[in-house]
């Protein structure tokens, strides 16, 4: 609400002239935020907001102290309830008060209560077995999971999966068609070193499958979600990626894919070594293009481009951070969505917003919501795990 209209609403309902409309807004503005629920804005600016609402309501108190001297009961009745309204509005102004002086937005005193209790992500994930079975991760203690084939699972403390190899002995190509699948929910990510030395970053919301040991010409595994995959050398078994509408071939290098399935471009950036990059349709081959270092592929459904990137900025997540540049606000939003297990509603046309920072992945929703806040024209309202966001 306007400043100009908060005004005019206070000084209708001293008036006594407010429908029951406004009045009940009035009283549901005393109950929600008769508290301050916000930090403190600027000094002058509040001070300013409160000596000119007092000055108003002291002029009208005195006017009422004149008539009350020659008033019956009734109108003291009527006066003492006037004095309680008045202490009341005074409350609300000055709680609300950074409504009108900080960009004429933030996050409401029941949003901040909501988004203060959403923690962000941490290590999760759940693991299943080529039986079929399912183990659930975490990262509170070292485990070892199973044993194989000469090969031991072992769940670490710090978030890291081992498969690690115990002898040659005993290897059997049975085992290269037996899969284990790793699956990050929303709010979680995962590392894990696969038989052949391999260590992939799992972030929110991402799968990977892979066989118990690589055996034969190749080493392939299946993405969906995001993945930063340091690839151990073999120059004569090259590790593929496959995901949806593509390919990365590698022999041994760094890079980071994208391929979630509510984004509408998958996104390859490589960091060191070299990749190809083979997009498909189904499972034919319609194109391939090599990265450099520093490269990153854009594939959509029409549109296929290799441009320079700040590739360190691409695998923010596996660093503990958000990097935004110019980045639009739908995409900010799916981010934080995955990684605090939120949903995201929107109150109207946000396509011109766009962001630019670096947010630690640890803080609570609640202050990367007030960055956001501070930083763009938009406020949102918090219910539960469901965010609106209302330009």
């Amino acid at each position: 609400m306007e400043k100009e209209r908060f005004l005019s609403l206070i000084n209708t309902y001293i008036n006594g002239e407010a429908s029951e409309n406004e009045k009940r807004l009035v009283e549901a503005y005393y109950t929600r935020l008769s508290k301050p629920a916000v930090e403190s804005i600027e000094t002058q600016d509040e001070e300013l907001f409160k000596n000119v609402l007092l000055n108003r309501l002291l002029t009208q108190i005195r006017a009422e102290s004149a008539i009350e001297e020659v008033a019956d009961l009734k109108l003291k009745k009527r006066l003492n309830l006037w004095w309680i309204s008045a202490a009341a509005i005074l409350l609300i102004c000055f709680s609300v008060g950074i409504l009108f002086f900080r960009d004429g937005k933030r996050i409401s005193k029941q949003s901040v209560d909501y988004a203060g209790l959403i923690e962000p992500g941490g290590n999760k994930a759940v693991l299943t077995l080529s039986n079929g079975s399912k183990v659930i991760l975490d990262g509170k203690s070292d485990t070892d999971i199973a044993e194989k084939n000469g090969i031991k699972i072992r769940k670490k403390e710090n978030g890291l999966l081992e498969y690690v190899q115990l002898s040659t002995l005993g290897i059997d190509n049975q085992y290269a068609t037996l899969f284990n699948t790793i699956e990050t929910p929303k709010g979680g990510q995962y590392r894990i070193v696969l038989n052949d030395g391999t260590v992939v970053w799992l972030n929110a919301a991402s799968y990977l499958r892979y066989p118990l040991q690589f055996n034969g010409t190749e080493r392939r595994v299946e993405l969906a979600g995001e993945g930063y995959f340091e690839v151990a050398h073999n120059a004569a078994k090259p590790f593929i990626v496959v995901t949806a509408k593509q390919e990365v071939q590698v022999l041994g290098t760094h890079f980071n894919i994208n391929a979630y399935a509510d984004e509408d471009k998958i996104k390859t950036t490589l960091l060191e070594g070299s990749v190809k990059v083979i997009s498909r349709k189904g499972e034919k081959q319609t194109g391939q293009k090599y990265l450099k270092p520093g490269q990153q592929s854009v594939l959509a459904d029409n549109d296929w481009s290799v441009s320079e990137v700040d590739a360190a900025a691409q695998i923010d997540w596996k660093n503990g951070r958000f990097i935004f540049k110019d980045e639009d606000l739908k995409s900010v939003m799916r981010k934080l969505a995955r990684w605090y297990d939120i949903e995201v509603d929107y109150a109207g046309s946000v396509e011109s917003l766009s962001f630019s920072g670096k947010i630690s992945r640890s803080k609570t929703l609640k202050e990367v919501l007030r960055i956001l806040t501070r930083t763009n024209d938009v406020t949102f309202k918090v219910n539960e795990r469901r965010i609106t966001v209302m330009p």
